[in-house]
């Protein structure tokens, strides 16, 4: 990131902050909350990639972790149960399907280790109630699809893609111009309509609008 990047990003923070400080205030022009959601969203994207280019995607991969373990926690609990369930009613397709570990399941890929659960999770809906003599009820295998579906939006997210420093910095680039030109083109015209009845959150906004030059250490309006 460089000394622009780093000023621009300054601001964001602190418009990010109005945002947060003044919710009740800004909520009486309705059009402004999609576009406030759109820009903490973009935000949110720019530090993330801001992190790659750093070479820091620790967070994020233990964020992933998490979610991993979890989704295989319940899958094996799950499957667990309908093994022996298959076993009782003579099921051996079933119980062949359900014959999976912890540690199998860890050394598999994630496109690998989703398949598996997703096939644990279908098997566990066709037998409904089945499994409630068996310690599972139907919220169980409900809460096994909200783990898939947890893991299955961290692997599928579109800014996974981003693997090299050199693609962070070009995406860093465009995110940055995008949530600028919808503060410049959207929400600063619309926080005009403010500057009459709420001077002081438009004042705050404004505030928050300038860009510091870090290099010379001037301010610099940012819509100039």
């Amino acid at each position: 990131m460089n000394a622009i990047q780093r000023n621009r990003l300054a601001m964001f923070l602190a418009v990010r902050n109005v945002f947060g400080t003044y919710p009740a205030e800004l909520s009486l022009i309705k059009a402004l909350e999609s576009f406030i959601v759109k820009f903490n969203d973009l935000l949110a994207q720019i530090e993330a990639v801001h992190r790659i280019q750093q070479g820091n995607t620790t967070g994020a991969r233990q964020l992933k972790l998490k979610e991993e373990a979890e989704m295989i926690e319940a899958t094996v609990k799950l499957a667990a149960t309908m093994y022996v369930y298959a076993q009782v009613n003579d099921m051996p397709d079933l119980q062949a399907k359900c014959a999976i570990s912890t540690s199998q399941l860890e050394r598999m890929t994630d496109g690998e280790v989703k398949v598996t659960s997703l096939n644990v999770y279908d098997e566990a809906v066709k037998l409904g109630d089945g499994l409630v003599d068996y310690g599972q009820t139907v919220e169980d295998v409900t809460k096994l699809k909200k783990e898939i579906d947890d893991f299955s939006a961290l692997i599928a997210s579109p800014r996974s893609a981003i693997v090299t420093r050199s693609q962070a910095t070009r995406e860093l680039d465009s995110l940055m111009r995008e949530a600028n030109d919808l503060l410049r083109n959207k929400i600063d015209k619309l926080m005009e309509l403010l500057k009459a009845k709420q001077p002081k959150v438009y004042n705050t906004y404004l505030a928050a609008r300038v860009i510091v030059d870090l290099r010379a250490g001037m301010k610099v309006v940012e819509e100039e």
